[in-house]
């Protein structure tokens, strides 16, 4: 039976399906055909993904199979818009300037998934898509949309007019621990409110005054509503909006010596829309069996589906290395020695590679890439070098490292949290190897312990959920990034800290079978790709 037709079948049987399989699975295409099923059956269905350009995958996955005129794009306004509007005010702004000229159409047949093409066409590709969500039985859309009030009240709005609503959510480990949202609030505003009689931000002030952290620390987690709302007018609508949303799952101000930031998170958004379906898929590549107790949160417990071995070519030409000597931790990973370490394990690993194909090496934040770029910098590996800091140049840097990587040896720096980490495919040799650095706890703060204090008193482990499965999932997306054509290639990843390999038993098994512990000196002196 076709893997698409035994997930069907077990949606027939069972009311939320979990179906865990390794990156380059198939999974996004498992959701179109699902789709396609259920549509033709007199359903319809919501297909939500991480990003723009993951949605717009599915959105090419769909025209393939002949179903693109059958689905909407909600992707918000300013990912739709070629100008990047954010609201309708900006909009209307541009359009009377003369600077977009678009008009409008009451039959629109669409078979592009490039907004572009839309608006090459004089039509604005926000406004024909939010058109035809509430016409067409298919939706595509992001996570972003279940994280806004706004548009999360549009589309539940689209959902609850359904007779037969299914709902897949797409690289599911992002926001099976919750929605986390954070706004940041500046000094001079908070004093605005309190001026005004707000009692919250007067509170906030008092706590904060002449108090400099050496890191963001909580400030105020409980709080009354009447504080709130005395005054409120004077309130961004933002936090209100955010405070209505999550509502009391868990939310707490915290400040750094310079901002003040309201940090939220809750289980709702997502349960909710997991509830008002009559069935749920939902695609990972992360959430391994060890990790499956996050599911009894939710109160419709999931079928679990799982496949956990690669095929027998892909076995054959992946090689983990996992340098088990050596631990990069808060405490030394900025000492000099430690820092040397690491230089001379990145020049041995871009040494070694073949003298064509791609190379990706994620440090666990940003400020310790550049505390490495700033002491190592620039390179003398001889090779072309990419940095990729944040998302805002992510597409050139990502499209100019591929072309790079056909024909020679590159290197892209970046982090763990980054664009390319997760969702990006590199066909052939456009990635041929990817190094971590460090194991990528998320740094231990206040509001992380507050974190486990809420999921522990949900009746889940909180350490590991706050801290364990976050490292473990953005390992597993990034060694993904090597599963394409990987019949054909070698391909090698490299884990520079022990605790990858102390913590093997929380992989999936087919990258925990893979791996290989090694000492850093024999590191040192391999030729993994031969």
């Amino acid at each position: 039976m076709d893997i698409a037709d035994y997930v069907y079948s077990m949606l027939r049987e069972w009311d939320v399906v979990l179906l865990n399989a390794y990156p380059g699975f198939g999974k996004s295409r498992i959701a179109i055909s699902v789709a396609r099923r259920w549509v033709d059956d007199g359903g319809q269905a919501l297909i939500m993904t991480r990003s723009r350009a993951e949605a717009i995958q599915l959105c090419e996955f769909a025209r393939q199979v002949g179903i693109r005129d059958r689905m909407s794009l909600l992707l918000g306004r300013e990912s739709m818009c070629p100008f990047n509007a954010r609201n309708s005010r900006q909009c209307l702004m541009y359009r009377l300037s003369g600077i977009c000229r678009v008009g409008s159409a009451e039959a629109v047949q669409l078979s592009t998934c490039n907004p572009l093409d839309l608006f090459n066409d004089g039509l604005c590709p926000y406004e024909v898509n939010e058109a035809l969500a509430h016409q067409l039985p298919i939706i595509v859309s992001t996570h972003a949309y279940l994280s806004s009030p706004e548009l999360y009240g549009r589309l539940m709005d689209i959902i609850n007019s359904w007779d037969k609503p299914l709902v897949i959510i797409d690289e599911f480990h992002n926001i099976a621990t919750g929605l986390e949202e954070s706004i940041g609030i500046e000094i001079d505003e908070l004093r605005t409110w309190a001026s005004r009689g707000n009692g919250l931000a007067a509170k906030i002030l008092g706590r904060i005054n002449g108090y400099v952290p050496q890191r963001e620390v909580v400030v105020l987690r409980r709080f009354d509503v009447d504080d709130l709302l005395q005054g409120s007018e004077q309130i961004s609508d933002r936090v209100l909006e955010m405070l209505m949303h999550f509502g009391n799952d868990l939310c707490a101000f915290t400040y750094d010596g310079k901002l003040v930031r309201l940090r939220c998170l809750s289980f709702r958004p997502v349960r909710d829309l997991i509830e008002r379906s009559r069935k749920a898929l939902l695609l990972t590549a992360s959430i391994g069996r060890r990790f499956s107790y996050i599911m009894s949160v939710y109160s419709r417990s999931p079928h679990y589906v799982a496949v956990d071995s690669l095929p027998r070519e892909y076995r054959e030409n992946l090689v983990v290395l996992s340098v088990v000597d050596i631990e990069l931790t808060h405490r030394n990973r900025l000492l000099r020695e430690y820092l040397d370490i690491v230089d001379r394990s990145v020049k041995a690993f871009i040494e070694s590679a073949p003298p064509i194909g791609g190379l990706a090496i994620f440090f666990p934040s940003i400020e310790y890439m550049d505390t490495y770029i700033n002491q190592h910098m620039p390179p003398v590996w001889g090779v072309p070098t990419f940095i990729l800091r944040d998302s805002a140049g992510a597409v050139n840097v990502i499209r100019e490292f591929k072309e790079n990587a056909r024909v020679s040896k590159t290197v892209v720096i970046s982090y763990v949290q980054s664009p390319i980490a997760e969702g990006i495919n590199f066909l052939e040799q456009e990635l041929v190897g990817v190094m971590i650095i460090g194991f990528p706890l998320p740094q231990y703060s206040q509001w992380g312990l507050l974190k486990v204090r809420y999921y522990s008193g949900l009746g889940i482990n909180g350490f590991t959920t706050t801290y364990l499965f976050p490292a473990i999932s953005a390992t597993v997306q990034i060694i993904g990034r090597l599963l394409r054509d990987l019949d054909r290639h070698r391909k090698v990843a490299v884990l520079l800290d022990g605790r990858f390999y102390r913590y093997r038993k929380y992989m999936p098994r087919w990258l925990m079978t893979s791996m290989r512990p090694v000492r850093l000196v024999q590191f040192l002196n391999s030729r993994p790709w031969q």
